[in-house]
């Protein structure tokens, strides 16, 4: 009888460590993404790219020199938001996340993709957006990146000049 106390406090324990880590810790990490963001400066709703990456520039663990970085932070707490980016003659593509670091949206960013854009909004937001444009569901908080191959400065220059044509605004 005592082992199988034993046995079933184990289990229970395990089942309630196992929810903890699958529904904290991923919270907790867009939470801090979001406290270093605001602390480095990074606007709302305003897509910023960044520097080339380097071992001098790497924030991130291993994140590829060959890629050109750009990210918005948004919330639609306030109404949805349109979230677009130019098209790029190489590889490209636009994800979101939500705030528990979940990839809720993949486009491609290549030419011939077609893509337009997606607008993020709430559960209460628009299910089609102004231009046809597809919805995400996401509460609150939320980041998009822009990932480009640039294995070159000069295209890493390139791609970082298109962030001035991407969309990162509230719909209204």
């Amino acid at each position: 009888m005592r082992w199988m106390v034993s046995c079933l406090v184990l289990v229970i324990s395990a089942v309630v460590t196992h929810y903890f880590v699958l529904t904290s810790i991923p919270g907790f990490i867009m939470t801090k993404a979001h406290e270093t963001f605001e602390a480095q400066g990074l606007p709302v709703n305003t897509w910023v790219a960044s520097p080339r990456q380097t071992p001098q520039t790497q924030r991130i663990v291993r994140p590829s020199p060959d890629l050109s970085y750009a990210v918005c932070r948004f919330n639609t707490e306030d109404g949805p938001v349109r979230i677009s980016a130019p098209i790029w003659d190489g590889y490209g593509s636009l994800s979101i996340f939500n705030d528990q670091t979940d990839n809720i949206f993949v486009g491609g960013l290549s030419q011939g993709s077609g893509f337009e854009g997606v607008v993020a909004a709430g559960p209460d937001g628009p299910s089609v957006g102004p231009n046809g444009e597809p919805v995400v569901q996401i509460e609150g908080w939320g980041v998009a990146l822009i990932r480009r191959l640039a294995p070159s400065e000069d295209r890493h220059v390139q791609a970082a000049g298109l962030v001035s044509g991407a969309v990162c605004e509230p719909l209204n």
